[in-house]
């Protein structure tokens, strides 16, 4: 029910995530208030990463998701009704994409921590990478269902994503179990929580090592996808195009979730980690001298084969080490850190585009990628045993293998 839910979510979300950037430049022909949009949008979900973590520690994470899903279905349904009475500025737009993306950053860690009381310990790593595919499968349908839904009119992407909340709602209201976490420990203020479980990730190497690298990998395919819709819009690219554009980027990833299970086990996490940015960042000059052509799609969709395997095995051992009363702050923790510099990406995107050049926009982001790739050949944290437990803590049992995060719960890379 949660699967069938947050894939029927992901997809309405995605047709928004194409419609805010094509609504504001509809309203008002700049790429920069575009990126200012998306940019805000991102630092709201930065700021709320800890709390919210800290928040799916504390409530009953399933009545948590109830919530949320609720008042998202509310939000873009009143956004497509403004827009249709012709009662949506893009001031409007940017409120609502902002609290709409902050409901977001609380549902995932709760639906994150969830996951060890739905599938057995054993399955964790499936039950991700199963995730991934959901993720990267809605990344698939959803870009290009909001190029036509746009295309038909400015709400219409806007009450399909109010659809998918409801049905998310439905969903989430019918999974049984225990959701609420087990209290061990005093409560402290909820700030004081959430730095807990910062302080106790970044004890950990090869954490540490993932909350260096993964910034800048972020930046990198956030600002590139991002460049992606700008330069095509600019160009006079139909937005039907543009969503199949990055339907087809977002097929790389659902390829490489269909093969993460393989890999797993049979590539080390430091040989992943290294293969995703030295061939990103090869793979990004590539989108440099072919865009604005659609056939940027190919190279991105390449970029993305092996984030999948990466991310379940780092999610498996995130959720097996830490306990449950701490899951959503230690996945929140290395999930925040991973896309803080991604904040920045849309404003950039939208400033090199509009004042140098959309290849020169790519360019910088390739560039941050070959410094990723060239810090993970340095850092020890990826050169030690990938199976190192939280401190202080014991895992369930050994395990093997380490990954990456994803767009809110993904790592390397975490497309906004």
């Amino acid at each position: 029910m949660l699967w069938i839910g947050q894939l029927l979510s992901d997809t309405g979300t995605d047709i928004g995530l194409l419609a805010y950037p094509l609504l504001i430049l509809a309203l008002t022909h700049s790429a920069v208030l575009a990126g200012v949009v998306g940019t805000a949008r991102a630092i709201t979900r930065l700021f709320l990463q800890l709390p919210a973590g800290a928040l799916a520690d504390r409530f009953d994470r399933r009545r948590t998701m109830i919530i949320c899903d609720i008042m998202r279905a509310a939000l873009l349904a009143l956004l497509g009704i403004l827009i249709v009475m012709h009662l949506a500025p893009w001031p409007v737009a940017m409120v609502v994409s902002l609290i709409e993306g902050g409901t977001s950053a609380i549902f995932d860690p709760a639906a994150t921590a969830a996951l060890p009381g739905i599938v057995p310990d054993g399955q964790l790593e499936e039950a991700w990478a199963a995730t991934e595919a959901r993720t990267y499968g809605a990344s698939l349908v959803g870009p290009a269902l909001g190029g036509v839904l746009f295309g038909l009119c400015w709400a219409v992407p806007f009450l399909a994503d109010a659809i998918s909340y409801g049905v998310s709602f439905g969903t989430v209201n019918q999974i049984h179990g225990r959701f609420r976490p087990k209290m061990t420990a005093e409560r402290k203020l909820l700030w004081r929580e959430a730095v807990d479980g910062l302080q106790l990730v970044w004890q950990v190497s090869i954490l540490r090592a993932v909350m260096i690298t993964a910034p800048l990998m972020n930046f990198a395919y956030s600002g590139v996808l991002f460049t992606i819709i700008l330069a095509l819009r600019q160009h006079g690219t139909s937005t039907t195009v543009i969503g199949l554009v990055q339907a087809a980027a977002a097929a790389g990833g659902l390829l490489g979730s269909v093969m993460a299970p393989w890999v797993q086990g049979r590539i080390r996490f430091a040989t992943l980690t290294r293969a995703i940015t030295l061939t990103g960042a090869v793979l990004f000059v590539a989108v440099a001298l072919l865009i604005p052509s659609p056939l940027v799609a190919v190279p991105v969709a390449m970029a993305l084969l092996l984030a999948p395997a990466a991310n379940a095995a780092l999610f498996g051992v995130m959720l097996r080490s830490a306990p449950e009363e701490m899951r959503g702050r230690v996945t929140n923790s290395v999930v925040m850190v991973a896309i803080a510099l991604a904040t920045l990406a849309p404003l950039t995107a939208g400033l090199l585009v509009q004042h140098v050049s959309a290849a020169s926009a790519v360019g910088v982001f390739a560039a941050a990628m070959a410094i990723a790739a060239t810090l993970s050949l340095l850092l020890p944290g990826l050169r030690q045993k990938e199976s190192q437990p939280l401190p202080g803590l014991q895992q369930k049992e050994p395990h093997s293998a380490a990954s990456s995060l994803d767009q809110p719960r993904r790592v390397y890379p975490a497309p906004l």
